[in-house]
């Protein structure tokens, strides 16, 4: 069973879906369709989905937390599913330390392939669980943002948050 719920931070006026199965959270949406999610995570997953915000309290307050200024690291459990490389990049990822940042070019390095900077930056635009997994925390080896799944307004409220920009 996939479990799911919505939740609002007021400070960046946006709404977010969050869901986990019994090996953890497994997505985390910046898009607000909720049965666009379900269908996608039950296909993603191969299991059925329900909504439930009891079962995702812990993980909700984190992210709010998180926006609040009051976590610099998430406690929870993770499950990622994707390519070998995704998960080695996503893995790499989740090592980038709070107010810190890493390039394109250095996560690929980090995941196995100093080459492949492009697929580096794929495993950042299909990242499950954006924020828990710090895909915002990766920029452009000449210091430009380039770019985020939540848009690049909302990276730089994180960027700023963590006083990188």
């Amino acid at each position: 069973m996939i479990y799911y719920t919505d939740f609002y931070i007021p400070s960046i006026k946006k709404t977010f879906l969050i869901a986990k199965n019994e090996k953890g959270v497994c997505s985390l949406s910046f898009d607000n369709n909720e049965k666009r999610f379900a269908a996608s995570l039950s296909k993603y997953l191969n299991d059925d989905v329900k909504k439930s915000s009891s079962e995702l309290k812990n993980e909700v307050k984190q992210v709010q937390e998180y926006f609040a200024g009051k976590r610099k690291e998430f406690d929870m459990k993770v499950f990622l599913k994707g390519s070998s490389f995704m998960t080695k990049a996503w893995v790499a990822l989740s090592k980038v330390k709070y107010g810190e940042t890493i390039s394109y070019s250095e996560l690929a390095e980090k995941a196995g392939n100093k080459k492949a900077f492009r697929a580096a930056a794929s495993s950042c635009a299909k990242n499950p669980v954006p924020i828990i997994i710090p895909c915002h925390r990766v920029i452009a080896k000449n210091g430009s943002l380039g770019g985020f799944g939540g848009g690049i307004d909302l990276k730089k409220k994180m960027l700023r948050l963590e006083k990188i920009i």
